[in-house]
Order: C-alpha cells, then structure tokens, then sequence
C-alpha cells in the first residue's frame, strides 16, 4: 500500500527543503537531525493512529474476521517496520544523498501551485463563514450519501464458476427426471461460456441434504473471461441462463456459486443469500401463507427467485386401521402392518446365505397394483380361527395428498422460502419485502410467525460490533491525540476530519454501484488513518511555527504552504498505490476492489479538506481562544 512509505516521504521531503533553503552550504548531520526531530513527533503518533484504526479488524468473526484480521496483522507489521526505517535509515540515507552543495531544481508548477494555494488561503482565513458552511455542507452531503446507498454483509465474490438448482414436479418418475436433467444440461451448454455441466439427481452420496429424485444440483464450469465472446460480464450471462432455463417448462431453478452455496446452506439452511421461515403446526396453512409470500416477493425488484424450498405435497397411500373390526376377526395391527410393509413397501422377509454373504429378500406387489387401494383391499389376513379376511374389512384404504418433508427447527414445524435477489442490495431489498409482506400477508399470529435468517444477519452482527469497536477506537485515538497536543479543540479538530473524509469515499461508491459492506468499511478504516495523518502533520507543523513567534495569520499560511508538498505526496502515492486494485476485474478482485474505490475517491476529497478546510478552521478556534483570552501557555517549540 502507499500508506507504507508515507512516513519516509515526510522525512525526506523535511530534509530535501532545508537543502533548498542553503543550497551553497554544506547539509550537516545536525541538519539532517534537526529537520528529522521536527516530523518524528508527529509521524510517530500518526502512524500509531492509523495502526489503532485497523484494529477493529481484530474483532470481526466468522468469514469477515478470516477475510481482514490477516490484513490487519500484515498492516500493523508493515506500518510499525515503516515507521523504524523512517526514523533511522531514511535519515541517513538522505544525509549521504544531499550533504554536498548542488544546484536546486526548481519545480516551476509546484512553485505555481503553493504561490495560488497562499493567497487561496489567505482569502479563506479572511472569511472563515466559508470554511464553516463548506464543512456543513460535507456533513450533509455524507448524511445523505450514506443513507442512500446500499448496504449487504460482503460483495458478491466471483468464484468463477456457476451452481444450479433446479426443482421438479414432486413424485416425478426417475426416467422422466434423467430426461429433464438432460435437457437442462444440454440448454447449458448452448453458451460458449460453459466449459462443462454436471447434474445430479437427488441426495448427495453422505445423505447431508433431504433431496428426493425431484431435484438437481449442478456444478458449471466456465471458459477464462478473456476467451468469452463481446467481453460480456458474468451478471449479464446469468441473466441469459436464467432466461433460458425459463423456457423449460415444469422446473423452477436458483443460480448461485459452489461455495457461496454451502455457505448460503450453512447460514439460512437453504441454499440463499436470503430466506424466510414460516412456523405454525398447521403444514397445509405454513405452505399457504409461505406460497403467497413466494407470489408477493415476484412482484419485488430485485427478486430474481423466490420459491418453497420443502418440496410440495405429493400423492400418498394411506391404511387406516379400524381397529373394532379387526377385534371381531381376531386379527392383530401388528399383522396388518406387516402385511402392507412387505407387499407395498418391499419388507425383507427373508435371508439368502451365499458364502459370507447375506442377501435379503424381499417380496413387493406390481407397481400397478401399489397405487390401487381396490387391489390392495383384497389382500388377505389370516383370523385366529384361520379364516381369510380380506384386508379392506379390517382397515380403510385410500389415496390423498400428503407433507413429502416435514421440516423442524427446535422442534418447531417450518417451511422455508429461497430468495435469490440480484441487482439491487440486499438491506434495501429485505427492507421493502418485510413492508409488504407485514402489510398484504394475513395470518393469525397467534398460530403462526414469521422469521428472516440468511447472510443480513452476518451484515447486522458485522455491523453491530464494528459500531461498538469504533466507539472505542475513535475514544483511545482521542486520548492519543490529546497526549501529543494537550489542547482538546485541536485534537477535536483532527479527529474533525474522519466524517469530512467519508465524503469522498461514499461519492466513489455512488459511482462505481458499491454498496456499503464489510469490504468497503475496511477501506472506511485506512482511509481515516491516512486522513488522520496528513491532520496531525498539517496541525503539529502550525504549532512549530506558531513557537517562532510568528502571527496567528501568518503561521497558518506559511505552515499549511510548507506541509503543501509532502500532503499532495502522501496522499497521491496512497492513491497511486490502491488504483490497480480499484480497477482489478475478475476472480478475486471483488473484496479489494470495493476497498480500494473507498480509498482512492476518499482522498481525493480528504486531501482537499485537510489542505483549505483544517487551516481556516484551526486558525478561527485558535483566533477566538486569543480573542477570549483562553490561551495564555507559553508557546515556545510548539
């Protein structure tokens, strides 16, 4: 990162100015150490407020703590490591390069620069109203910005491949199921994008999920981005594939990735970012009250799927005992029970010894007569006086519909509904789903309730505790502040400059289509710490001149004009430093992309705060405190 070097471009830029200031004399060790003592204060208490700024890294949890805390370590290091060779090896190594007498270049467009960036300041410090309404306007615009955009847990991470799954009609017969699965196959591979597509039907090999024969799950490999043809984008093909999976009729389908899947399954329990579950003991009013969501959710934007994740109810044999008449016949239900297990569901009855081997057999009806109660009826029971009975004397048999899953959670009956939303995020989604649904969905509350689960209750347990740690963070990088400086209005006013900054940040999410979410607050995170630092430079350089005896005025044009060039330094080579990640595309880039848009449109806006807002600022505090006659220490060294 640029931030790394920002230490040894302030040192070097300290001394290259004595230089500057005697170019015919000779630069002496003392020099070099004068000039080092002016910045080491400073940049050691910054670059330890950008440290302190990265700890809320340590306390995220789950998938974002293994995303950043390795990140917050690697900074933590580098910055401290950074700091060491500012103050020790950069030094010297600029001794060795400019202690001889040398002609100075002059930069004719940097000099241009600070000549029209000292009267700008003058003109602001004359009307300090302007620095004023401009931070009140910031703090506006960042209220606003931050309130429109949208917000999920983590960006959507490419995994370069796609995952399917596909439902189908329940009860559907195995043949016609192969031939669906075939069919998808082949309307996948009509993409030239699609490498290969694999469909199985059913449960997995472990038995981890309840599918029946009704559902497939399929992984699709893809061709490298580079070979796809019109370069189009990996949304732009899903919406194609969802296009044409459309066509097919008798499925409903979900689009997602491998691992994003699993952890989808891990999270909310049914392969979807987002998903809601009805409770209630009454099955057959969950799954009305979860289908009426499921047609409310299609008229949502950004709902790309919605469907009930149980499958539906199916047809079912039932044998229902009359137990009186099986009395008078002398007949057990136990008897009866064995009697329907071993004709309809296939019983072992007996065992086959081959060698070492044992193999049961088992006796079951034709599938022609399984399914006819009128046969089933003449199956005949043994009385105890050895007479046959026919089975339909002693019980009821019949077809009706039936629950082919009954789903539990702490012991409580749900059914689950899937939603896939795409292009649009997901707070703003679930937002205007709760309020239509809490508005157009009528159940008793009494029986039955409604609970959301899926990746937004990461976004709130992510967001609830960075909340938390950045209180105490901003709380402990005050206190450091204050330790340098001693004056709480100037470590207010530094600490002023992290919602200024935000400004620059939320206009580059508003722009690239970013949304607001653990990825994008980590660039939030270092885009303070640099602001911060460029502060506590630009702030400690005004009470060093301050000390020389100089007026209020002219200390802070004179100040502010020296700390120009190592300000638009730092704050360019961070920038410089981020942009090849910024503009990164494909698989891997999306968590570092959304960082560093935050930083690189940050400082942009950040750099011009702390350049004209911070000196106009600084200069009417320390104007009334003057004026009032709340300052009085003595000033020297400062």
């Amino acid at each position: 990162f640029g931030i790394i070097v920002d230490g040894a471009i302030v040192v070097t830029e300290t001394i290259l100015r004595r230089r500057e200031e005697l170019p015919e004399a000779p630069l002496t060790r003392t020099d070099v150490l004068e000039m080092t003592s002016h910045v080491a204060q400073p940049m050691f208490f910054a670059t330890l407020i950008i440290i302190l700024a990265y700890c809320p890294l340590f306390a995220f949890q789950r998938a974002e703590g293994k995303l950043f805390t390795p990140m917050a370590w690697t900074v933590g290091y580098a910055l401290f490591g950074a700091l060491l060779c500012s103050l020790t090896l950069i030094p010297g190594l600029a001794y060795v390069a400019l202690r001889k007498p040398r002609k100075i270049f002059h930069n004719k467009p940097l000099i241009w620069l600070t000549e029209r960036y000292r009267a700008a300041l003058v003109h602001l410090i004359a009307r300090p109203w302007i620095a004023i309404v401009a931070s009140a306007v910031v703090l506006a615009a960042v209220v606003g910005l931050g309130a429109s955009a949208g917000r999920e847990f983590l960006p959507e991470l490419d995994e370069g491949s796609l995952w399917l799954q596909v439902d189908m009609p329940s009860g559907i017969s195995l043949d016609k199921a192969n031939e669906m699965a075939s069919e998808v196959r082949r309307a996948m591979l009509e993409f030239p994008e699609v490498k290969h597509v694999v469909t199985q039907l059913g449960r997995n090999d472990s038995g981890t999920d309840p599918w029946t024969p009704s559902h497939i799950e399929a992984p699709v490999g893809l061709h490298p981005y580079e070979t796809w043809p019109d370069r189009e984008s990996k949304a732009e093909l899903v919406k194609r594939v969802s296009a044409r999976l459309e066509k097919i009729p008798g499925i409903s389908f979900g689009i997602s990735q491998p691992i994003i899947d699993g952890v989808n399954d891990a999270v909310g329990g049914a392969h979807s970012p987002l998903v809601l579950r009805v409770y209630g003991f009454d099955l057959a009013e969950d799954r009305r009250i979860a289908e009426q969501v499921v047609d409310l959710l299609k008229q949502v934007r950004g709902t790309a799927s919605a469907s009930v994740f149980q499958a539906p109810p199916i047809p079912q044999l039932v044998v229902k005992v009359n137990r009186e008449a099986a009395a008078r016949y002398g007949i057990n239900v136990a008897d009866i029970a064995n009697l329907v297990q071993n004709g309809v569901g296939g019983a072992p009855v007996i065992s086959v010894y081959v060698e070492d081997r044992v193999y049961s057999v088992g006796v079951r009806f034709p599938a022609e007569y399984k399914a006819n109660p009128e046969v089933l009826g003449r199956m005949v029971l043994r009385s105890s006086t050895g007479a046959t009975i026919p089975l339909s004397l002693v019980a009821e048999i019949k077809l009706q519909s039936g629950q082919s899953t009954i789903s539990h959670e702490l012991n409580e009956r749900q059914i689950t509904v899937r939603i896939d939303n795409r292009d649009r995020d997901l707070a703003s989604y679930l937002e205007e789903a709760q309020a239509r649904i809490d508005k157009e969905v009528k159940f008793d509350p009494q029986k039955h309730r409604l609970e959301w689960a899926g990746q937004f209750e990461n976004q709130r347990r992510a967001q609830e505790r960075l909340t938390v740690i950045l209180g105490v963070v901003l709380l402990a990088m005050g206190t450091v502040l204050f330790l340098q400086f001693g004056k709480m209005r100037q470590t207010l006013l530094i600490l002023g400059v992290v919602p200024l900054a935000t400004l620059g940040g939320l206009i580059a999410i508003h722009v690239t289509g970013e949304t607001l979410n653990v990825a994008t607050a980590v660039g939030f995170i270092a885009l303070f710490g640099v602001s911060v630092q460029n502060a506590i430079i630009m702030v400690s350089n005004f009470r060093r001149v301050r000390g020389q005896g100089l007026p209020l005025d002219e200390t802070v044009t004179h100040a502010a004009a020296e700390r120009l060039r190592p300000v638009l330094m730092t704050a360019t080579v961070a920038s410089i430093g981020m942009l090849p990640a910024a503009l990164a595309t494909g698989v891997g880039t999306d968590v570092q992309r959304g960082l560093a848009t935050v930083v690189v449109g940050g400082l942009i806006v950040s750099t011009l705060l702390t350049l004209f807002v911070l000196p106009s600022l600084f200069y009417s505090i320390e104007h009334l405190c003057e004026r009032r006659g709340w300052d009085q220490q003595d000033r020297r060294g400062r």
